[in-house]
């Protein structure tokens, strides 16, 4: 077929850093974070150099503009994969850097236009995202179909971020819709004397604002919510028609084909497959019949995710000793630890599990917490226990590490250029008191109750720092950008800029 390039390019600079052309027509997309609010002119710089091995089809600016620097007809070198990039289309979008590693609107809603202008182009009219890398690299894209594949399956990175890969969904859906297909499974016909069933809604982003809305009208407060969500994201991608990795290729099923099976009767072994399957991976025999008989009660598809947000909230009321926590919940980790330990309950429930679920929920939080008609307190007031305030990250990392260490649970927020060390967030100020009287007695005796604004949290775990010799050569490598870019970049992370330059100029010296 004849290549082309995307009409929506407003900078070139083509990087010598590619294979030439490549052996596999065009059927995926890799989106890629920056880390770093760069433009497209340092994006072609950084990829510019023969040094640097590495280049990408297209770049995205903070701004919202597009930049190329290797032509769709050659194989750029983006993924860590050569069998990816011979067949993807590779995006480097600027992003934060720091985790999620979060994209500016505009830098989203262009990556969506380009995704669009790539389909069409290359005559496709539905662009999938099919969450598992092993599901993806197993399946063959049919006549009109472009995969979605992501840096992280291919290298130990975290790439594209946590903020575009919850998106993936969402992506897939957006672009679809433009080009007049469809991500929205529809089983296929079944016989009259069994129920109908309704189709499986796919797109994460618009789940988790209903998981959030359908939480909060049960009365839940926003740590509990955002507790819940952490785990059932850690579970399945909020996804309810997900399927357990290992048996899809056991069952030899996709989600899609599973559920469907599931709701037709044509797989007659849902409740003993040991399989897990929905929003919250239902396993065990007897909670999958109890799931299976709801469905069918309901006249709903097994992967409803209304009908299971229905069940979800049904069984949870027969876990009284973990809705008991959820209800007096003061923080995030504490509901998502009463999930994690009450109620999923998987094999590896240890430190480094509980702070990734956490995590997961504060993210929600941060989107969703205060931004719906029920308050935590009549007055609003949330009282924070504070045990630091730095203008470096690396120090608020040495302070979070040491409170953790005494078993707290704490967590990072900034606040214009100070990195804040907290723990908790408390609707009862004696709450708060007692926290600050236990941080004391731990040693923390500059602690003090704040009611100031939370900020964005950062971090909930401590990041590993980087010495200035290795920030230097970094630096040296391309990896931070160039000029004001490079300055922000490091300031932004938590880094020492001038400290950091004085390296690069001794090494070069």
């Amino acid at each position: 077929m004849a290549y082309t390039n995307s009409p929506m390019v407003a900078y070139t600079k083509l990087s010598p850093n590619h294979s030439g052309q490549r052996t596999h027509s065009i059927d995926r997309i890799t989106p890629h974070c920056v880390v770093g609010q760069c433009s497209v002119e340092t994006l072609g710089n950084i990829f510019y150099p023969t040094s640097k091995q590495a280049s990408c089809q297209y770049g995205i600016g903070a701004d919202g503009r597009v930049g190329m620097y290797v032509e769709e007809k050659n194989r750029s070198w983006c993924t860590s994969s050569k069998e990816n990039d011979q067949r993807a289309i590779t995006i480097e979008c600027a992003s934060d850097t720091t985790s999620p590693y979060a994209f500016k609107d505009i830098v989203y809603q262009t990556l969506i236009k380009l995704c669009v202008d790539i389909c069409k182009r290359n005559g496709k009219n539905k662009l999938l995202w099919l969450g598992d890398k092993s599901k993806t690299l197993a399946y063959e894209p049919k006549e009109g179909e472009m995969v979605l594949t992501v840096h992280r399956w291919y290298a130990n990175k975290s790439c594209p971020g946590d903020w575009m890969h919850a998106r993936m969904g969402d992506l897939a859906a957006k672009v679809t819709a433009q080009l007049g297909g469809t991500t929205t499974t529809t089983p296929e016909p079944v016989k009259e004397e069994t129920q109908t069933v309704t189709p499986v809604a796919t797109s994460t982003s618009d789940n988790e604002k209903t998981i959030w809305d359908f939480l909060k009208g049960k009365g839940l407060n926003d740590f509990a919510v955002a507790g819940i969500m952490g785990n059932l994201y850690a579970e399945s991608g909020l996804r309810p028609n997900n399927l357990q990795n290992t048996y899809e290729k056991k069952l030899g099923m996709t989600d899609d084909q599973y559920t469907a099976a599931v709701d037709k009767g044509t797989y007659g072994n849902f409740v003993k497959d040991s399989a897990g399957y929905g929003l919250a991976q239902w396993t065990y025999w007897s909670r999958k019949q109890a799931l299976l008989e709801f469905a069918k009660a309901a006249g709903k598809s097994i992967g409803d995710l209304a009908m299971q947000l229905d069940f979800l909230w049904k069984e949870l009321q027969t876990y009284t000793g973990t809705m008991k926590l959820l209800k007096a919940a003061e923080s995030v980790k504490a509901a998502s630890n009463a999930i994690l330990t009450g109620y999923e309950k998987p094999a590896d429930q240890g430190t480094s599990v509980q702070n990734k679920r956490a995590g997961y929920g504060v993210t929600y939080y941060d989107k969703y917490a205060g931004k719906t008609t029920t308050t935590l307190s009549a007055s609003g007031t949330l009282y924070r226990v504070q045990v630091g305030a730095f203008s470096k990250k690396e120090n608020a990392d040495k302070q979070l590490a040491a409170v953790q260490a005494k078993g707290f649970d704490s967590f990072i927020t900034k606040v214009g250029n100070l990195y804040k060390v907290q723990v908790g967030a408390y609707s009862v100020k004696s709450n708060a008191d007692a926290q600050l009287n236990r941080l004391k007695a731990a040693g923390f005796s500059d602690a003090f109750i704040t009611t100031a604004g939370a900020g964005t949290v950062v971090a909930t775990t401590p990041a590993a720092t980087k010495t200035v010799e290795e920030l230097a050569r970094e630096v040296i490598a391309g990896k931070w950008g160039n000029g004001d870019d490079r300055k922000k970049a490091l300031t932004d992370a938590g880094y020492d800029y001038s400290a950091v330059q004085q390296a690069v100029n001794s090494i070069l010296a």
